[in-house]
């Protein structure tokens, strides 16, 4: 087996773990109410900003990038890729909000703005393991997207059992 392809899966399996773990430990993790990320999120922006960095270096000090145009090609690709992904960890870290009680959840999120709702007009809740969140659809056809990595969900889990919705 190639050692490109080993090291792709091993990645890929530490990765799985890794998420399966921190899910797990914020599902038990009691709740004050609120729902919002943990560090982690904060580190993987982090890293993908300190790779588009790396690109930007690359094009002060690197001659080839300017002499070669598949390297070019593969700096802009690296820089414009991971710029992103640094934009929206933080986005995600610093806007996405939310809060919940006995009465109902108010959750915001810089993509789908403000969206609050009561328990009593929740109709379905659906887990989507491919995204790893909850979707929580209400009376009014709003729909809220939990993720699992974010702490407090374990508490939504919680009052959604508490109202005896299946999950």
């Amino acid at each position: 087996m190639d050692s490109s392809i080993a090291s792709g899966l091993l990645g890929g399996a530490i990765s799985v773990i890794l998420v399966a773990v921190l899910s797990a430990r914020l599902r038990k993790q009691p709740s004050d109410g609120t729902l919002r990320w943990g560090w982690g999120l904060v580190v993987l922006g982090l890293m993908s900003l300190a790779i588009a960095g790396l690109a930007v270096h690359a094009f002060f000090f690197d001659d080839d990038i300017w002499t070669n145009q598949g390297e070019f090609f593969s700096w802009v690709a690296l820089l414009i890729g991971f710029g992103a992904g640094a934009t929206y960890c933080f986005a995600e870290y610093f806007l996405v909000r939310g809060t919940y009680d006995d009465v109902g959840i108010e959750y915001y999120t810089p993509w789908t703005g403000l969206k609050a709702e009561k328990w009593e007009d929740l109709q379905s809740v659906k887990f989507d393991g491919a995204m790893n969140w909850y979707v929580l659809r209400f009376r009014s056809g709003k729909k809220i997207r939990i993720s699992n990595m974010l702490s407090g969900y374990g508490g939504v889990i919680e009052r959604i059992d508490e109202l005896g919705i299946e999950l």
